[in-house]
């Protein structure tokens, strides 16, 4: 159901009062109730009203409304949206949550067709902190579809409308071997009265993004019965010949929420999020050698009219002058490089040996359950020369999890500014923690962090640079070499002596 600040009917003739709440104009209605603009009369505040109507006695929307009034008042995060209690007595169901002026995601597939893939990656990352979230207080949703997705003044996103809500563990509301849900977005297993699991919300949230990108859910059948036979059996459809600007990443993402069985869906929302994150725009374009034409070979020189004896003659002149004049110099001196680079080298590998142990321990140490280990364990992770991508990644980890302390995500954040350049991939969500988390101190940090990444001179390719150059010029030299002396002096050791 809509709660947006939208009107979908003319306003009520008169006002009505439910104490503390007086209930203003009409903004959506559904088969769980009817949704009113309130004024909460002891703060002086707009409120969305959800009151169940009362004529209503089927004990199964009563027991549904009820689960969501209380699913509503155990949740607090960012991407839901916020209860304020109800009262659940007699004939008078009604609770009350904030109000989105917003409007929903739907209203934006109707005024706008389909979105830039940039603006559903955002509104991912945020559909996926609040399943995170649900799931791991033991909610799964269940009907999760555009209209369920609000906006707020400031252009978050919250999950709404939890009447289909399950609590895992908890008693059913629906019966046995009956679905529940919105037919366009429900999961194989939701619609053959399986078991409801976090993966089903996961199906839900992959038919959402491929209709956010594409302007159309990804199975429509012409009949209710066509369309759940396509959830079940149907190839899973692709989103780039629709959306042709979409990433392949993106893409491949959807259509692995789309499987139709649970267990090869991703494990859970913050496997998505993280995935989600890594999305861009960059493609890389490999250059293949063009095949060498027969005709690019150029003919060998014409041989010398001068005689045979004489050529050799010259030749063996050449390579006396040669061996004992130039090309001992240029040869040891090609030979100290390369000792000096292969120490070097050797040396090399006994640091990066020791920073990788290092490197293991302070990683094991992010899991420590000691709050001071764990920061002291991101300082040093921040301060080592060199680090795989797997400890980078686990360092952004606890930064996009909303579920950790504030003092970890900063110093998660301040960690991944530290190591510089090797963070760049992590750029994107350090920025969107900048401009959007909610926590000051979290986005002061953040741009602190990704200032420090950009100013990255990248000093270590600079020394890979030198010496590659250095090993390059040693080619150099000892092909510059063979090319002057070194076919004189092969002719020289095979003429026999004495000869003219």
């Amino acid at each position: 159901m809509n709660v947006a600040s939208k009107p979908t009917s003319p306003p009520e003739p008169s006002s009505r009062w439910i104490w503390p709440f007086e209930l203003k104009e009409r903004l959506g209605e559904g088969g769980m109730g009817v949704v009113y603009r309130g004024r909460y009369v002891v703060k002086d505040i707009d409120v969305a009203v959800k009151m169940l109507p009362d004529d209503v006695t089927n004990p199964v929307v009563l027991a549904r409304f009820e689960r969501e009034v209380e699913v509503l008042k155990s949740l607090q995060h960012p991407n839901i949206v916020r209860s304020f209690g109800g009262v659940c007595e007699d004939k008078r169901r009604f609770y009350a949550m904030e109000l989105m002026p917003g409007g929903s995601l739907e209203d934006q597939l109707q005024e706008r067709g389909r979105l830039p893939w940039e603006t559903v990656i955002e509104y991912a990352r945020q559909m996926c902190a609040a399943l995170a979230y649900l799931h791991q207080h033991g909610v799964v949703h269940r009907d999760l579809k555009p209209a369920n997705f609000l906006l707020d003044e400031k252009g978050r996103l919250k999950l709404s409308d939890f009447g289909l809500a399950s609590v895992i563990a908890s008693r059913r509301i629906t019966s046995a071997g009956k679905t529940a849900g919105t037919l366009l977005y429900m999961a194989p297993e939701q619609i053959r009265g399986g078991d409801i699991t976090p993966q089903t919300d996961l199906y839900a949230l992959g038919c959402v993004l491929y209709e956010l990108l594409t302007g159309k859910p990804p199975f429509v059948g012409d009949t209710p019965a066509a369309t759940m036979h396509m959830h079940c059996r149907a190839e899973i459809p692709r989103i780039t010949p629709i959306a042709l600007d979409c990433p392949v990443a993106l893409e491949q993402l959807v259509t692995k929420l789309l499987a139709k069985e649970p267990a090869d869906r991703p494990t859970d929302a913050k496997v998505v999020a993280r995935e989600v994150s890594l999305v861009t725009s960059k493609v890389s374009v490999v250059t293949r050698p063009r095949p060498i034409d027969s005709d690019t070979f150029k003919r060998s020189p014409q041989p010398s009219s001068l005689p045979v004896e004489m050529q050799f003659k010259e030749t063996r002149e050449l390579g006396h002058v040669a061996a004992g004049r130039t090309y001992l110099w240029p040869f040891l001196a090609s030979l100290i490089v390369i000792v000096g680079l292969l120490m070097w080298g050797f040396r090399l590998r006994q640091s990066a040996e020791k920073a990788t142990r290092a490197e293991a321990l302070w990683v094991q140490a992010i899991q420590s359950q000691q709050l001071p280990v764990r920061i002291n364990a991101f300082q040093a992770l921040g301060q080592l020369p060199h680090l795989n991508d797997e400890s980078i990644e686990a360092v952004a980890d606890v930064l996009i999890d909303t579920t950790e302390t504030l003092e970890l995500r900063m110093a998660a954040a301040s960690s991944l500014g530290e190591m510089g350049r090797r963070a760049r991939a992590f750029a994107p969500v350090l920025h969107r923690h900048w401009t959007q988390d909610p926590n000051e101190a979290l986005r002061a940090t953040s741009q602190i962090a990704l200032q420090k990444i950009q100013a990255d001179s990248g000093s270590t390719s600079q020394g890979w640079f030198v010496i590659l150059c250095a090993i390059a010029a040693v080619v150099a030299a000892g092909f510059v070499w063979w090319r002057k002396f070194g076919h004189a002096l092969l002719h020289e050791s095979r003429t026999p002596h004495g000869s003219s």
